[in-house]
């Protein structure tokens, strides 16, 4: 094979490594745009959590409740705190000297899996 051949075949390698590439890329850049569209990587808006959630498992003399609106958390009627914070899978907020922590456990955001404080994990249904 002369040195032009290889030359040749050297760039038509080249050529197809770069047709592939950009078919992989193009082809990665649909199924996200389709993931996007389909709502996967949508978050759930905190307002989604606003209502009032009931521990499940326990006795209904032991069982914990608590309510989230725009305003704050409340338990037993009381606002406990103001201020929560949630990323679209995560809450958390203090009371007192306390922070707790739940995971929500469901696509609908209708089961929330306290995680914190550590003493036992307990989930809670919105009623």
């Amino acid at each position: 094979m002369s040195q032009a051949q290889e030359k040749e075949l050297r760039k038509r390698k080249i050529r197809l490594m770069l047709l592939i590439g950009f078919v992989a890329v193009g082809l990665v850049a649909s199924i996200l745009a389709a993931m996007f569209r389909a709502g996967v990587f949508a978050q759930m808006p905190a307002s989604q959590l606003y209502g009032n959630w009931v521990e499940q498992g326990v006795p209904s003399y032991a069982r914990d409740s608590f309510t989230i609106s725009a305003g704050g958390i409340y338990t037993h009627g009381r606002l406990i705190s103001t201020k929560f914070d949630f990323d679209g899978s995560q809450l958390s907020y203090k009371h007192g000297g306390t922070t707790y922590i739940y995971m929500v456990e469901d696509n609908d955001g209708a089961q929330l899996l306290r995680t914190k404080p550590t003493h036992y994990k307990s989930s809670f249904r919105k009623q």
